[in-house]
């Protein structure tokens, strides 16, 4: 579904710029028609909309105030093109030279809750918390299959350790662990008296065996077929697991193309832990006895929850195990509902048809302010939704294998955003495409995009697993000045990683380069010859993680035709796109968080595994690069926080530098409760899930 608001906002600040060749030091009122024509479901729609202005020209610098006298806001159900007259860049173009300072028209949320929300008596079944989802999937049992991250957060499955209050690990599944003086191998003992259980059968206690299993059956390395969310990671961090005795399980890390192992310091906190990307331990009892058919759609598990009831796209229905060895479950049914439309999900949680959902910022804005009647709680992992240029695949060799990569599919045609290190598409050709990266970057409005899409409760995000409020993020210094060897560190910084919104300057850049990129039949009037096309995926969240993240392409989409590119948001299942990521055959622009992009990953964690040829055969950000290799397995091997620090920063500079990952937002992901049904809800803190514990979910009295 396209927002048309977010062109309008785009033609604002086009209409604008125009103010700025128009003054000379005084005030003027002008008042600008704009007509586009939008295709809506097979009509035509002709719309005006009338923009006055007041401009104030104070030396270099233009004041601007824009108000929108009349809005219109069009549902389309399929992405079209929406043409905007472009006089405005046209006289932008001509003049570039004369570059002023613009500051851009503030945007207006509008909440689909009208003021503050008191709430209701609850309609809900007595003694059970229902939950509204965006979406309820299939029910999984079986790692290789896909079984979903979420059961070790509701309380259906477990994993290895969770995170304390303190980023310390705890246990769970696991007691302790150890890893040998070279970083080669690791091992772990597992809790004694955990055992397997459905609503209708006991499967058996759990061992060191099915810990194995659970594992081998999503790693890549050791199951080829696996499409666990986590399978190209884990290859890429350690090959079998073997079972040592009942209760103790060993590995080898995996070995990389050097000799070394691929040692990743946070693989207890993360790839093993409730608080990341995680596997849950199934019975592989379950398994052998059942058959392979009877896992794939059963899940045997052993957390506090058993599931009574889950209808895929409907509901799931949950009860408590009493009898469970960790945790008491304070509200013995949990009801899960699907309410994939944010709105709807407000409605029912504000008519008390639901107990709690996660909202849209815009819908949750209205309870914020009355926390007598609501409240909040979630894990404090805001999903970042940043653009990842797919297609620049800079690595030569298997970091696992030592073996030449295949030929890169990306680099057959000439794309501006892809860069061709090999020269095929000329010499210049890295630096061409960064710049173009730069461009596109420093086009969007993120401001506008976070007052607009989440009503500013949102942050702004300069780079993708990096939050612009930490503390850090002020101490690294970037540049962007030219250089375009990929292989070198990014030039020394003077100045912060930010890209500051200027569409003058991203329309200066592109008519600079010597476009050999493959140009649009559409030509550009502002752009000219020198326009080319782009699409933006959007995914994988897609009604996931962040809901708005369509929104969020359609916005970078408009920001992008208001340049001068021809542009189209893409929007269909991640199940399709999936495999050109794995592939790595992806050439789109994509808007995701891409594994790592959540506010809540600490500072000095691992980031770029995703961006190299290491997880192959797996999940993929689009592109890779051998300094990023180089740069993530210096994080992931620091002997201490501040030697990982370093090498996070010098991360930070590179994938600044060349573009890669420019952010967009950071979306919320809180949960608001009914007060009238909840007493509490104690979230933990966690890096890549956005709710947890389920048990301890007290209703009111």
């Amino acid at each position: 579904m396209k927002n048309i608001k977010k062109y309008l906002l785009a033609s604002a600040v086009a209409i604008a710029v125009l103010g700025a060749w128009a003054c000379g030091g005084e005030t003027v009122i002008q008042t600008v028609v704009v007509e586009r024509e939008v295709q809506v479901q097979g009509e035509t729609v002709i719309q005006t909309v009338e923009v006055v202005k007041e401009v104030q020209v104070q030396g270099e610098t233009v004041v601007q105030t824009v108000v929108v006298e009349k809005e219109v806001e069009v549902q389309v159900t399929e992405i079209q093109t929406v043409e905007v007259e472009k006089e405005i860049l046209r006289e932008v173009v001509k003049e570039v030279e004369k570059i002023v300072e613009i500051e851009a028209p503030e945007a207006t949320a509008t909440a689909s809750l009208v003021g503050t929300i008191g709430a209701p008596d609850p309609k809900t079944e007595g003694g059970a918390a229902v939950i509204g989802f965006a979406g309820i999937g299939q029910q999984v049992g079986r790692n290789a299959n896909q079984a979903s991250d979420a059961l070790k957060n509701w309380g259906v499955a477990e994993t290895l350790f969770r995170r304390g209050a303190a980023d310390e690990t705890l246990p769970w599944v696991a007691t302790t662990w150890s890893i040998s003086d070279d970083l080669t191998t690791g091992m772990v003992t597992i809790q004694d008296g955990i055992e397997f259980r459905t609503k209708d059968k006991n499967y058996g206690q759990l061992t060191a065996e099915d810990v194995a299993w659970s594992m081998n059956d999503a790693n890549n390395a050791t199951n080829t077929t696996s499409i666990h969310g986590q399978a190209g990671d884990f290859a890429g961090l350690w090959g079998e697991w073997r079972v040592v005795d009942d209760w103790t399980v060993e590995w080898n890390f995996a070995t990389k193309a050097d000799g070394s192992p691929a040692f990743d310091g946070t693989w207890k906190d993360d790839y093993v832990n409730q608080s990341g990307q995680a596997f849950p331990v199934l019975s592989k009892s379950a398994f052998d006895t059942e058959g392979e058919d009877f896992v794939r759609d059963t899940i045997v598990a052993s957390g506090p929850y058993l599931v009574d009831t889950w209808i895929a796209d409907d509901r799931i229905v949950l009860s408590a195990d009493d009898g469970h060895w960790k945790f008491s479950p304070k509200t013995s049914t949990i009801i899960m509902v699907q309410a994939g439309d944010p709105t709807n999900r407000a409605t029912l949680l504000r008519t008390g048809q639901i107990d709690t959902a996660q909202l849209e910022p815009k819908d949750a804005a209205n309870l914020i302010v009355d926390s007598s009647n609501w409240g909040q709680s979630g894990t404090g992992g805001a999903v970042q939704l940043g653009i990842f240029f797919s297609g620049n695949l800079w690595e030569d060799t298997d970091a696992k294998s030592g073996e030449p990569l295949p030929p890169k599919g990306p680099f057959v045609h000439n794309h501006a955003w892809i860069g061709n290190y090999t020269g095929s598409h000329g010499d210049g050709d890295m630096e061409q495409a960064r710049q173009i990266r730069h461009a596109m970057a420093i086009a969007v409005d993120r401001d506008a995009v976070n007052e607009s899409l989440l009503a500013g409760l949102g942050n702004v995000v300069q780079v993708e697993y990096f939050a612009w409020g930490h503390p850090n993020y002020a101490t690294v210094q970037c540049t962007q000045e030219p250089g375009g060897v990929y292989t070198e560190e990014a030039p020394a910084g003077t100045g912060p990683c930010t890209y500051e919104y200027d569409p003058i300057e991203a329309v200066k850049i592109i008519k600079s380069q010597d476009a050999k990129w493959i140009k649009s039949s559409v030509k550009s009037d502002i752009l000219g010859n020198d326009t080319f096309e782009v699409s933006v995926y959007a995914g994988p969240e897609l009604g996931g993680g962040a809901s708005v993240t369509g929104e969020v392409a359609d916005a970078v989409a408009g920001y992008w035709s208001d340049i001068g590119l021809s542009t189209f948001s893409l929007k269909f299942t991640y199940v399709t796109f999936r495999p050109t990521v794995v592939n790595r055959a992806n050439v789109h622009p994509w808007i995701t968080s891409c594994d790592k992009g959540r506010e809540s990953n600490p500072w000095h964690f691992p980031k770029g595994l995703v961006q190299t040829s290491l997880t192959r055969g797996g999940f993929g950000c689009g592109f890779e690069s051998p300094k990023i290799l180089e740069l993530y397995e210096g994080m992931a091997s620091a002997s201490d926080t501040a030697e990982a620090t370093d090498f996070a920063n010098r991360y930070l500079q590179y994938v600044y530098y060349w573009n890669l990952q420019p952010g967009v937002v950071a979306v919320p992901q809180d949960w608001f409760w009914n007060r009238n049904k909840f007493a509490s809800w104690p979230q933990d803190r966690a890096a890549a899930s956005g709710i947890n514990n389920l048990w301890d979910i007290e209703l009111a009295q």
